[in-house]
């Protein structure tokens, strides 16, 4: 039997190294290159940042670009830089009877606040917790006993609600009822701000014998 050739072993020599290292160092070698013409570009670019014909111009203060601020709104607005001060007649009551008192000067008040006169009464006697009515003379006749000074206090804070504008303090309003909403609106002629008043509410009311009786009745 003869014998088994062994295989022949293909000798082809050593091995060829892939060449990465000397294609990874061209390609270094070129992005080296391109870094390079990128440095030079943008320093010729950058010429323009380094310029010395560029000039710094003035530097301002805080303050005084402020007032320059005020100065350009009063000149555009002259209303808003003088303030108009108006004088309030202070309320003048006498007593009517031992029950009543009278709001003699109430109807001229009102015409100087610029507010209808229903409205007031309405705000008059919901915080006084009484009933009112105006007379032939135009005063307002309240039961009870006040005196001018609780009639002044009323008055400021009326006023205030529904008078004066929140933004710029001002006097020169105009109180309308929004027919969507029902609520009042104040509009300011001065600085065109509006604001919505809040509604009047029901103050103190004592409880007299003429309530408790009318209640008995319902019951």
């Amino acid at each position: 039997m003869p014998e088994e050739e062994e295989p022949e072993e293909f000798n082809f020599g050593p091995k060829k190294k892939k060449g990465t290292k000397k294609a990874k160092k061209k390609d270094d070698e070129e992005k080296a290159e391109g870094d390079g013409e990128g440095d030079g570009e943008a320093g010729e670019t950058g010429g323009m940042v380094e310029d010395t014909n560029w000039k710094k111009g003035p530097v301002y203060t805080y303050d005084f670009l402020l007032s320059r601020l005020y100065k350009i709104i009063e000149d555009k607005n002259p209303l808003l830089g003088t303030t108009k001060k108006y004088v309030m007649k202070p309320p003048q009551v006498v007593r009517v009877g031992s029950k009543k008192v009278g709001w003699v000067n109430f109807t001229e008040i009102c015409e100087m606040m610029n507010r209808p006169t229903d409205h007031v009464i309405q705000f008059v006697l919901a915080e006084f917790g009484t009933e009112g009515s105006i007379a032939g003379d135009g005063q307002l006749i309240l039961k009870g006993r006040y005196m001018p000074k609780h009639a002044e206090s009323l008055l400021r804070k009326y006023i205030k609600e529904f008078v004066t504008c929140e933004m710029c303090k001002s006097a020169n309003t105009t109180l309308t009822k929004d027919s969507h909403s029902r609520l009042h609106v104040v509009k300011c002629h001065n600085c065109n701000a509006e604001r919505t008043a809040t509604s009047i509410k029901s103050g103190y009311h004592a409880v007299t014998r003429a309530d408790r009786r009318a209640a008995k009745q319902k019951a």
